[in-house]
């Protein structure tokens, strides 16, 4: 039987890049067993993307958190975007709604100033436990439309204290305007702020919005993925970053030479010929048919 028959694959590795221009990576997963596409279990749940259901919720964050580090690590996004709600301009606690007059109002304010304004935002609830402000990222909006925060500027705090020690950041007057105070901060390190972005998905979210069939982050169209270069049975050996009794995850600096190593050392074989090369490395006990 073919190796594409089978339910679920052994030994099989993913080999991905991520990143865009010169912030690029190169993920290699290996997986003992890997799923066959378009085979299915029928006892298996599948969750919509970006939203919370009461079955799997830990693995919906998990892959929610995966999926947002993809966009936020492989586009150019420019800023990272707070934006609160003033009680007195909208109401903060209706999150649906907000998501759908912001998204809206991006449309809108690109139409007037002739841009295009890319977004990928995650809520995050306030103490109070019913009102929201989101964070996340922005790309295609001109630093000639923003107007920089100086000391005496009305601001919190913490801000108050980036501003008194030089970071720039930036007000967007309109945004201002119409929901309320916002801060938005030049991205210096795509990898590092992709990581941070993720924080903000956990339990707490998560529960918050299944009460509300909301959506754990909201993204524009069109954005892009991490690359999958190849999967199958990879030969050359990887040194993980970290790995578990499922799988090893290695993370690897990019180079044009690297990723054609990695890609050719994948093998091309069948079924009986991918079996007879684990049991040469003792990691074959049994095979999941369809």
């Amino acid at each position: 039987m073919p190796l594409r028959d089978l339910k679920y694959k052994p030994d099989q590795t993913i080999l991905k890049v991520y990143g865009y221009g010169e912030n690029k990576k190169i993920k290699v997963i290996r997986m003992n067993w890997l799923r066959t596409a378009g085979v299915e279990d029928d006892e298996e749940y599948r969750a919509s993307k970006g939203s919370v259901h009461d079955f799997k919720l830990e693995e919906n964050i998990q892959r929610a958190k995966k999926i947002i580090f993809e966009y936020a690590f492989c586009n150019p996004w420019d800023w990272f975007f707070t934006g609160t709600l003033d009680p007195k301009k909208y109401d903060r606690t209706n999150l649906d709604k907000f998501h759908k007059d912001l998204t809206q109002w991006f449309r809108d304010y690109g139409k007037q100033y002739k841009v295009k304004i890319k977004f990928l935002l995650v809520p995050e609830q306030h103490s109070d436990g019913i009102s929201w402000h989101i964070h996340g990222f922005l790309y295609g909006l001109p630093k000639e439309y923003l107007k920089q925060f100086v000391v005496g500027d009305v601001m919190g705090k913490g801000l108050a204290e980036k501003v008194k020690r030089g970071d720039v950041v930036y007000n967007w007057l309109p945004y201002a305007k119409k929901f309320g105070f916002c801060d938005l901060e030049p991205i210096k390190n795509p990898e590092a702020v992709s990581k941070y972005m993720m924080k903000y998905i956990n339990k707490n979210l998560a529960s918050s919005v299944k009460e509300l069939n909301a959506h754990l982050y909201y993204h524009s169209r069109g954005l892009n993925r991490a690359e999958v270069i190849k999967k199958g049975v990879m030969a050359a050996p990887i040194t993980p970053t970290y790995e578990n009794e499922y799988c090893s995850v290695a993370w690897l600096d990019y180079s044009e030479e690297l990723l054609q190593e990695l890609s050719s050392s994948f093998l091309d074989i069948d079924y009986y010929e991918t079996r007879n090369y684990l049991l040469s490395r003792q990691c074959l006990s049994d095979v999941v048919y369809k």
